[in-house]
């Protein structure tokens, strides 16, 4: 009877330990699956140009990083009032989600350039690395810009969203001529930015995050900048306008970086949204914000 149970049990823990290594191994390949995912291009068509606005149309750019030898596509669409405001679209998409945005500020008489982000859209790059190497682009779409006669180089704008909102933040601290920035539900560099985790569980969404980062960084073969908030000092003191959305643990990341910006800065939440969500959510709301922040500090009102 004894040598039956010490089978029984032996053949118990062989399949306790081989039901962890089944999960183990099915963890590593979907994690494995999702950093390869997260690094290859995402090719998308934007179509045809978008309609005219105040008499105003839209033009089909090419900007060109040199350094890293890479086509970005993009339009542009000229400036009524010497102030312009350069769009970042979300990781995964391309600058179709920035359009309602850009005509908006459009109409109030802003130029505006919106392009895909490298390895996006119809944008050249053959890999994608949650935007860590995206600030050089921006240089590129500035240098576009130094060139146009109907802008005031001491007008320009930025406006990113989720990844977008980062590579944005971090290119006004790089860049001085970028004078005034929205950060709309800004995402971070490697779980690294956020703040400390306040449950168990945070911990392990954390840990995943983590090990996600890593991940891109060694499939890649990209280094991991500077946080965020390693690089918020050096936009001050030019304004920050923090856009957030109450769902996916968002507003937690972004009041972190809003409590760590120096002035002049704002914040505004909106919590029955989710991320992505907030110009559609609250249209005349978001219009009126980002038309008052910009009004204010590209055109001195």
């Amino acid at each position: 009877m004894q040598r039956k149970k010490r089978g029984c049990l032996y053949w118990l823990r062989l399949l306790g330990f081989g039901l962890l290594g089944g999960i183990l191994v099915t963890v590593i390949l979907i994690e494995a699956a999702y950093i390869a995912d997260a690094v290859k291009p995402a090719p998308s068509s934007v179509g045809s140009l978008p309609a005219a606005v105040d008499g105003r149309a839209y033009k089909p750019v090419d900007l060109y990083n040199e350094a890293d030898d890479i086509h970005l596509s993009g339009w542009y669409l000229p400036s009524a009032n010497g102030a312009v405001v350069i769009l970042l679209h979300g990781y995964g998409s391309n600058r179709l989600e920035m359009l309602s945005r850009a005509n908006v500020l459009a109409e109030h008489g802003y130029g505006v350039l919106l392009y895909d982000l490298r390895a996006h859209g119809e944008s050249g790059g053959d890999r994608r690395a949650f935007g860590w190497e995206d600030v050089s682009d921006v240089r590129a779409a500035l240098d576009l810009l130094s060139a146009r006669e109907d802008v005031d180089q001491e007008k320009i704008g930025i406006l990113g969203f989720s990844i977008g909102g980062q590579i944005a933040l971090r290119a006004a601290a790089e860049y001085d001529n970028i004078a005034a920035v929205i950060a709309d539900d800004p995402a971070y560099v490697t779980i690294d930015d956020a703040p400390p985790a306040a449950s168990n569980s945070e911990k392990f969404a954390y840990f995943v995050s983590w090990v996600d980062g890593r991940g891109v960084s060694l499939w890649s073969g990209v280094p991991i900048p500077e946080g965020v908030p390693e690089v918020l000092d050096e936009i001050t003191p030019r304004p920050i306008f923090f856009i957030d959305t109450g769902t996916g643990g968002g507003m937690k990341y972004t009041r972190h970086l809003y409590e760590l910006a120096g002035e002049p800065k704002t914040l505004w939440e909106i919590p029955e949204t989710y991320h992505g969500g907030q110009f559609n959510a609250r249209p005349e709301e978001y219009t009126a914000r980002m038309i008052e922040f910009f009004d204010a500090y590209l055109l001195d009102e």
